[in-house]
């Protein structure tokens, strides 16, 4: 038997799409026993999601939509969709997804006012497979900051500045509120039904505030998710969304194989940015900015999930700047999970990142500020990086990566505890590669007790583009002008683990090795590194003949995919290809 790594160019295949059944319009002009067209249009969006079969397509007008629509029928195929399209500003109150291969692209999602899981600002369902969210803003429609909240025993909180009837709150309604230094609720409940409203005050169905104030507070109107999918759904796609002013888990993923990509979630003030469970899902290219970040005590973390099995996640090229917590990884059974990859991210001004997930690849990530107190009102840890490898986060990989001006480490420093990483238990499962670490500019200051053994990733100017505007000019994460990409000069070029730039920005992935082994007394086993979870395995009778994915479902083994195979006769080649 024959192995052979090859990476060829992916191939990709493209059909002309099946043009729409039917084209519908909806328009605050219109009235729903109108005929749909665009001459005479509908009144309501739910009309059309009541009219719509697989292939067609409704564009809404510009205007408001008092309505959150639930889907009635679905799609046939990905080329075969129920599409919901906004034309210029549609503002409506959200969609419940219950078919699958559905699109809606371009709305305000704003407004909604339920505290159920299934009235969150956008609900798939599990039988909502392959939908798509496409270029919408999902906000909460009604807030307040007050710097003089009073809270007055036992269900009244009052303002001198006032302002709640201007800001939307009515009777009925549900409201979500945090404080700066802690929860004014006797029962620890954070969320309350009001049951009368003033311009100077809130009172609440419930009795259960405790006296405590005046202190700053953050109120909103709702406490809905801005994301929900239910267990049980697949393949759905989230593309060039914004997400911002929300008061809870703004997106709470479950099922598989989903693609967050290129989106936007900013100024949001609660916990837990996404809270995750299931399997295959990807975070790819999101800005995170500006959350949590302020007087308040809300500090949402990137991630979070329950004590359940979670498989293959992946968070790749995201910027995160100007957050509290950052990574709240918590899993409580590692003997189910992973692996998860935490690969070509930027963090830039956040408390601190804490990964308690077993299998987990942290790799050419650029970190600069992270764990600095100046810039973290709240701030409980004074590592960046912190691995709980006592209790969960084994087999774990920190590799590649730049820290720099991070921690606040002083005296002596011990193996498992130093002023750029953290390690909470043996270190035995550790994997530590060409990391470089240095204090702030100009000197970049060399740090004593530094892990890895070569001298030379120990301080120094990590020649970054522009430190003082990670962005760059235009905002945009992962573009050309980027400050924290590294001049041509700099001594991190070609230093990281497979000969690959140092951070973020390499511009020299590595190959995966493909490995062969015997497996007495009858099998082959071809085994591959796990952080190439963008390759696939391929096999092929020659060279020149067709090249066919492999039936065999690798396993993982420590760090590796491992794929166990019988003697073949004819011999067999194998390779790894990059897949779309």
């Amino acid at each position: 038997m024959l192995t052979r790594l090859i990476l060829a160019t992916a191939l990709v295949v493209v059909s002309a799409p099946q043009g729409p059944a039917a084209t519908f319009y909806v328009s605050t002009n219109g009235g729903d026993n109108s005929p749909g067209n665009e001459a005479q249009p509908w009144r309501t969006i739910q009309k059309a999601a009541n009219t719509m079969s697989a292939g067609d397509t409704v564009y809404v007008q510009s205007g408001h939509f008092d309505e959150r629509v639930t889907t009635v029928r679905g799609g046939a195929a990905p080329e075969n969709r129920i599409t919901f399209r906004a034309i210029g500003t549609v503002t409506m109150k959200g969609f419940a997804v219950q078919h699958p291969f559905i699109t809606v692209d371009g709305f305000d999602i704003t407004g909604a006012t339920s505290a159920s899981n299934s009235d969150a600002y956008v609900a798939v369902s599990k039988t909502g497979d392959w939908f798509e969210l496409l270029n919408c803003t999902v906000r909460d429609g009604i807030q307040a900051v007050r710097n003089d909240m009073v809270f007055e025993p036992p269900n009244k909180i009052s303002s001198s500045t006032g302002g709640f009837l201007a800001a939307g709150f009515v009777p009925g309604m549900t409201v979500q509120f945090y404080r700066a230094t802690n929860v004014a609720l006797a029962n620890g409940e954070k969320s309350f039904l009001v049951s009368s409203v003033t311009d100077t005050s809130l009172v609440f169905a419930t009795s259960a505030i405790a006296a405590d104030g005046p202190k700053p507070t953050y109120l909103t109107g709702s406490a809905i998710y801005g994301l929900y999918l239910a267990d049980g759904t697949d393949n759905c796609l989230f593309r060039s969304n914004r997400f911002s002013n929300l008061s809870y888990r703004y997106w709470f993923v479950q099922g598989s194989n989903h693609l967050f990509e290129a989106n936007i979630l900013e100024h949001n003030n609660g916990w837990d940015l996404i809270f995750f469970m299931g399997a295959d899902h990807k975070f790819v290219r999101n800005l995170f900015q500006n959350n949590g970040w302020g007087t308040f005590i809300p500090s949402p973390d990137v991630f979070d999930c329950w004590p359940v099995k979670y498989e293959r996640i992946t968070f790749s090229n995201n910027f995160v700047i100007n957050m509290m917590g950052v990574i709240n990884a918590q899993k409580y059974n590692k003997t189910v999970s992973g692996p998860f990859w935490i690969k070509n991210n930027v963090f830039v001004d956040v408390g601190w990142l804490s990964i308690r997930m077993p299998n987990t690849t942290f790799e050419n990530n650029t970190l600069l500020r992270v764990a600095r107190q100046a810039n973290a009102l709240v701030q409980v840890e004074k590592h960046p990086l912190i691995f709980d490898l006592g209790d969960y986060a084994t087999n774990a990989v920190i590799r590649n990566n730049i820290f720099v001006d991070c921690g606040q480490a002083t005296g002596p420093t011990t193996p498992d505890q130093v002023g750029w990483y953290r390690f909470l238990g043996p270190t035995n499962t550790v994997t530590l590669e060409n990391n470089f670490v240095a204090g702030s500019a100009p000197n970049y200051d060399a740090k004593t007790g530094f892990p890895e053994p070569d001298p030379t990733l120990n301080g120094g100017d990590p020649g970054f583009v522009n430190l003082d505007d990670p962005l760059g000019p235009d905002g945009v994460p992962f573009t050309a002008d980027d400050g924290l990409r590294l001049r041509a000069d700099s001594k991190l070029v070609g230093k990281g683990a497979g000969l690959v730039d140092l951070g973020a920005y390499n511009t020299r992935p590595p190959l995966p090795r493909l490995s062969i082994a015997l497996s007495p007394p009858t099998n082959i086993q071809l085994s591959w590194p796990t952080s190439a979870n963008t390759f696939e395995l391929q096999s092929a009778l020659t060279l020149t003949s067709p090249w066919s994915a492999v039936e065999v479902a690798p396993t993982i083994e420590g760090r590796s995919f491992v794929a166990t195979f019988g003697h073949t006769n004819p011999a067999t080649f194998f390779r790894l290809r990059q897949v779309p």
